[in-house]
């Protein structure tokens, strides 16, 4: 069959398939919040179960469950008797509970390690045809799109133009943190030149951006977490060390405490990913193939 695609914005789209519109009588589908965990209650309430509510609001017709991917965080939530299941675990319950449709949505803010091991985990269960339709939604910044409005989401939230607001991202060692580099970028090309993005455990880093600071004669910071839940990054790091590091040059700071799972306009941003995954299916690695060939 020849396969015919039209532009770089359909292949970003992906193939028209409702995947609940095509459910028979005896099917049954569920909508899956997969988060990485925190073990910081406030944090909890405030970005995970929210998060939770959007999805259950968009998807009120079909059953909600909620999984979470940091071994280690469970295991200390179990210590509080708080039980939190892995992907793997609530994906096997599913299917032994007669669950044919999953959608999956993550909190993940990129295309990272943890979406790899998230993709890995599905598809035992797709490659084994475990359930008739299973499909996960995009992270938070995966089109360009996604870039520019996160920028407009972070600078409604934030309006302090006359200070540095500097974006503290986690960071990832996958693709040399391309993500938060051309974030940054997006930043000064929507002309908000008064924000910059590092991360803790990536590109650019701590020392780069006290560089660019000190270069620019800049005496005075906003530190905004750039992470989905106020968790210990935020709390130790960015409030501690961070706040730290940069008043010891000279440079004054005052440290934001919210997790970007904590404003609207952010979950706006995953719910319609998920939405968006509900109707449109992946293309094959055959499929991406013949686009790239242009057969």
């Amino acid at each position: 069959m020849l396969l015919t695609f039209t532009s770089i914005h359909a292949q970003n789209e992906g193939i028209e398939s409702d995947m609940f519109a095509s459910m028979k009588g005896s099917d049954k589908a569920a909508v899956v919040a997969v988060h990485f965990g925190t073990t910081n209650e406030n944090a909890r309430i405030q970005s995970i179960e929210r998060f939770n509510m959007r999805l259950r609001e968009a998807f009120p017709q079909y059953e909600f469950r909620e999984a979470w991917t940091s071994r280690i965080v469970i295991k200390k939530m179990q210590e509080h008797d708080i039980v939190k299941q892995t992907p793997s675990q609530l994906l096997e319950e599913l299917r032994q509970d007669g669950f044919t449709h999953i959608l999956i949505q993550p909190s993940n803010i990129i295309n990272g390690t943890e979406m790899d091991f998230l993709r890995l985990e599905v598809d035992k269960f797709r490659n084994a045809k475990a359930f008739k339709d299973i499909r996960i939604g995009d992270p938070l910044l995966s089109s360009v799109d996604d870039y520019y409005k996160v920028v407009e989401a972070e600078c409604a939230i934030y309006k302090d133009r006359k200070t540095v607001n500097v974006l503290v991202c986690h960071g990832s060692t996958k693709d040399k943190n391309t993500h938060y580099t051309m974030l940054d970028y997006v930043f000064r090309d929507s002309n908000h030149d008064n924000w910059a993005v590092a991360t803790i455990e990536g590109f650019p880093t701590q020392a780069n951006l006290i560089k660019n600071l000190k270069a620019n004669g800049v005496k005075k910071v906003n530190l905004i977490p750039f992470m989905f839940v106020a968790g210990e990054h935020v709390h130790k790091d960015i409030a501690e060390n961070w706040k730290k590091a940069l008043e010891s040059v000279g440079i004054k700071s005052k440290v934001f405490t919210r997790g970007i799972g904590e404003y609207d306009n952010i979950l706006d941003i995953y719910v319609n990913h998920a939405k968006h995954a509900s109707k449109h299916r992946t293309y094959s690695s055959i499929e991406r193939k013949l686009m790239s060939s242009g057969e």
